[in-house]
């Protein structure tokens, strides 16, 4: 199984310095976060994104390292609802392209409209649909699966987090089926789980094997989104595992964990970081390989 991580956990240093340092750390592989299109002077988003993006290619291949994953926006800021609605679409079209020219396999672009839908969740439901079929063109275009991940939100007038979209698996199960399509799975990001009251390994079997393409793995305490590193917080790490092998999980294992990175300040502090990063991510895969084993 493939282990990854996000670029964001070094990007601090400049993207081909982390490229450099996740490749060192032992990594086979990097999550590319896409989100700094939001702002009007990324270079994404400029016309100059070709040579940049190939850029970062060249340097990872230098380091025998390459990009397996990626985040499209989630959001762009701007006052009017339909002008950023049209924004979003604009820019996550070019994210898929960005995602083929770097030859990134997954995608992992959210719904919209996250935060509290209960009671609304048929035109959401209906929202997201159109948006994604709108991507899907292109994402056959470019060879990219797009993968819907589920979603938590803040209650501020109870003070506690609760589910959004796709928190419930059988809601995230009816997106990924009513689409139907090669090019669109599921992502489980198992911290989303827990804030949403839910846990990672019930999720994860309710999807399925055949669903569940892509994952964001860190841990938390069920209260805060910490994406620290797995074993450091409360979540149930053979519980999740063994879900993963009990159907027969065929995607990359890619950790999330840069909160755990924010106050690593030198390039030598991230180093010893990274690799204990990388030793866990191991662990887990072995762990999960174990348990297919047991299973056959």
């Amino acid at each position: 199984m493939i282990l990854s991580e996000t670029i964001s956990c070094a990007v601090k240093f400049g993207e081909k310095k982390a490229i450099e340092l996740l490749a060192k750390a032992g990594f086979d592989a990097i999550d590319y976060s896409m989100s700094g299109m939001k702002q009007y002077d990324c270079v994404l988003a400029s016309d100059e994104y070709k040579p940049f993006v190939l850029d970062l290619c060249e340097t990872a291949r230098r380091n025998n390292i390459y990009f397996n994953q990626g985040h499209a926006l989630t959001y762009i800021p701007h006052d009017d609802p339909e002008i950023a609605h049209k924004l979003l679409v604009e820019r996550n079209i070019r994210a898929i392209e960005i995602a083929g020219l770097m030859c990134i396999k997954t995608l992992i672009v959210h719904p919209i409209g996250t935060g509290i839908h209960t009671g609304n969740e048929a035109q959401v439901f209906e929202n997201n649909m159109k948006y994604y079929k709108t991507l899907l063109p292109y994402a056959e275009e470019w060879g990219v699966k797009i993968c819907c991940e589920n979603m938590w939100c803040g209650d501020k007038k109870r003070r506690v987090t609760r589910g959004s979209i796709c928190s419930n698996p059988y809601e995230h199960v009816h997106y990924v089926d009513e689409i139907n399509h090669e090019l669109f799975a599921a992502c489980i990001d198992v911290g989303h789980c827990s804030l949403s009251g839910r846990e990672a390994q019930d999720c994860i079997r309710v999807l399925g094997g055949k669903r569940l393409q892509a994952l964001h793995i860190h841990d938390n305490d069920y209260l805060d989104d910490m994406h620290t590193l797995p074993g450091l917080s409360e979540m149930n790490w053979d519980e999740i595992t063994k879900a993963l092998a009990e159907i027969d999980y065929q995607g990359d294992f890619t950790f999330e964990t840069n909160h755990f990175f924010d106050s690593l300040l030198t390039v030598e502090e991230t180093e010893v970081g990274l690799k204990l990063a990388e030793l866990i991510g191991r662990k887990l895969i072995r762990k999960t390989e174990a348990y297919k084993k047991e299973i056959k």
